[in-house]
């Protein structure tokens, strides 16, 4: 018999047993639709954060001081010449106090206004690469001058005022020792959206020259430093130098060995979910096995006669074997579909915002405001067709004892048993 002769008859098969052929592909369904949905969101949450960290660079890591530790010049110079090191960016970062503007006062907090910060702008592309004014116009920020992140001037709180170029800001920190600083600014440029990093999110920080933070701070050391690399590879090494020469006294942050740590937890979550998956491509392999030992022992009398009329031996394998390849496939197909539209609604779970502003054991860095994570889910042609081939072979290997069974069976002693 030719191929499709064969098809035609298992498709005749599994019509004339609707609802039992129908249970069997859903029990199918679940292992490709699991597998695909999975694999394909954990990938895309995987590029999506890659992305995420490469905003900033692997090459940078970002160093912040804490306690009392006197993170001063002479720090900064010592790991200038740590190897490895081709730049280092210190900063002060000013969380509290107020700001006032068009009549109105802001409390300074990076989770619900503002975050101030300042470091040498002239070295703004180092640390936010592509950064693009929508605004105004950069002139290495000159001392009184200001540049504003998107949210900054273009607010979603209508309680929050305008602020635009040409406006003047008052900032005002209250000292440790007492007293107040206040120092004019006046906003020079504006930057166009750019969207969170790792660590800070630029859209919500008022950029100011780094003499000007000085004074802000009162002449105290400085809050951290931007480190870069000459490349990646020098990361750890650098981190461990770091970490030898101030160990308490400093938090050290690698974007490299960030990136790889959620590459390995993000890899180590989809074989773990793949593997449950696994499990019920197994419960399928034994429903498939069972149906169609079911199918030979309700349709002994029909072997018995078609080999009588000359239907070969191998073609009465095919036949069952394709019943079982065509529940592989159908299933398949569906489960593939099923997860490509199911993998879109993880897409909401992985990549909507965290309900309060820290959890145990989580790192939040200055700076950031929990916002949903944009991503699609990786849905490549590879991974469609790796599901679908793998439910034909479950299909397939579930029907081969039952098809060879039925193939065996003698005409004479098939009619007999009916």
């Amino acid at each position: 018999m030719r191929l499709a002769d064969i098809a035609l008859l298992a498709w005749s098969a599994l019509k004339d047993r609707k609802v039992r052929s129908a249970l069997t592909i859903l029990g199918i369904v679940i292992g490709p639709a699991v597998i695909v949905a999975l694999n394909a969101t954990t990938s895309g949450l995987t590029y999506a954060i890659t992305d995420r960290l490469q905003t900033i660079g692997t090459n940078t890591i970002y160093m912040i001081a804490v306690g009392d530790f006197d993170f001063n010049d002479k720090e900064v110079q010592r790991i200038s010449r740590i190897d490895g090191v081709t730049d280092i960016i210190p900063f002060y970062q000013i969380a509290t106090g107020k700001l006032k503007t068009a009549g109105k006062t802001v409390e300074l907090n990076p989770f619900e206004s503002y975050l101030i910060l300042a470091f040498d702008l002239r070295k703004m592309d180092k640390i936010f690469p592509d950064i693009e004014l929508a605004g105004g116009d950069f002139a290495a920020g000159g001392r009184g001058k200001a540049y504003v992140g998107y949210r900054v001037w273009n607010p979603t709180d209508p309680d929050m005022p305008d602020i635009d170029v040409g406006s003047l800001v008052t900032v005002i920190r209250q000292q440790p020792g007492g007293g107040a600083v206040s120092r004019p600014f006046q906003v020079a440029g504006k930057f166009a959206k750019y969207g969170q990093t790792f660590f800070l999110n630029p859209d919500i920080i008022m950029f100011i020259n780094l003499r000007d933070g000085r004074e802000l701070m009162g002449g105290r050391s400085y809050s951290g430093a931007f480190i870069k690399l000459v490349d990646a590879s020098y990361s750890d090494q650098v981190v461990e130098r770091l970490l030898a020469m101030y160990g308490a006294d400093v938090r050290v942050f690698s974007l490299s060995a960030i990136q790889q740590t959620v590459q390995q937890i993000l890899g180590s979550l989809t074989i773990f979910l793949s593997a449950v998956g696994a499990m019920s491509i197994v419960v399928a392999f034994l429903g498939i096995m069972t149906t169609m030992f079911t199918s030979v022992t309700e349709r002994v009398r029909e072997i018995g006669l078609v080999k009588a009329l000359g239907f070969k031996t191998r073609d009465v394998l095919l036949s069952f074997l394709m019943e079982a390849i065509l529940i592989g496939l159908i299933g398949g197909v569906i489960g593939v579909a099923l997860g490509a539209v199911g993998s879109f609604a993880l897409v909401d779970f992985f990549g909507s915002p965290p309900q309060s502003r820290s959890r145990p054991g989580a790192f939040q860095a200055p700076g950031t405001r929990p916002e949903a994570l944009v991503f699609t889910p990786n849905l490549t042609p590879e991974l469609i067709l790796a599901g679908i081939l793998m439910a034909v072979i479950v299909g397939a290997l579930a029907g081969i004892i039952p098809a060879y069974r039925a193939a065996k069976l003698e005409p004479i002693e098939a009619l007999r048993r009916e």
